[in-house]
């Protein structure tokens, strides 16, 4: 349950002491883009039994009758209605948030990480928002600009060439080095 419900709400999307790199500037937009983000979107979803009132009205995801006394999900945040304990689940990822810190936007339910990258690029080494106007976006992912480096000697690789290996990217010298198949003739790497 804890490794679930840190992915499901990074301490990196809340605190600056999780991400203990960030200038200045991107301190206090992450402080502003947290308080903001607890103002306006936050609430917890409690299960309760379904009210006389809601016997028979529709779940609000799945559509299907709830009946007084069944196990709901009501969300202050989002109205009277009420949702199956498995219907209350993160819009993007599916993961439910019954009794979990959930986040709302344009009347859908989040949790934390997949609300925080509604508004902010992750960096794909290091999980966190990416708070600067500049980052690297290469193979459908986004890196903060110092964590676009080579897999194997951590040189940066902004603006070089690159092969993808296991998810990460490498260098062209360390891949014809490392796992470059060497040419049946000459012995030299197939580049």
């Amino acid at each position: 349950r804890l490794r679930a419900l840190l992915q499901q709400l990074p301490p990196q999307d809340c605190d600056e002491r999780y991400c203990p790199d960030l200038a200045e500037e991107e301190r206090r937009q992450l402080r502003a883009f947290s308080a903001r983000r607890r103002q306006e979107a936050l609430g917890q979803g409690l299960a309760c039994p379904v009210p006389g009132p809601c016997h028979g009205c529709p779940c609000r995801k799945c559509g299907r009758r709830l009946n007084k006394g069944d196990p709901g999900i009501s969300a202050s945040r989002l109205g009277d209605q009420f949702w199956h304990p498995s219907c209350f689940s993160c819009h993007f990822c599916h993961q439910q948030l019954v009794d979990l810190i959930y986040f709302q936007q344009d009347g859908r339910i989040y949790c934390g990480r997949h609300h925080a990258e509604l508004f902010r690029p992750r960096c794909a080494s290091c999980d966190q928002l990416i708070f600067m106007e500049e980052c690297i976006e290469a193979e459908g992912r986004r890196w903060h600009l110092e964590h676009f480096c080579c897999l194997e000697c951590d040189e940066p690789l902004r603006g070089q060439r690159y092969v993808m290996r296991s998810g990460r990217p490498c260098c062209r010298g360390c891949f014809e080095s490392l796992f470059a198949e060497p040419c049946q003739a000459c012995g030299d790497p197939i580049g």
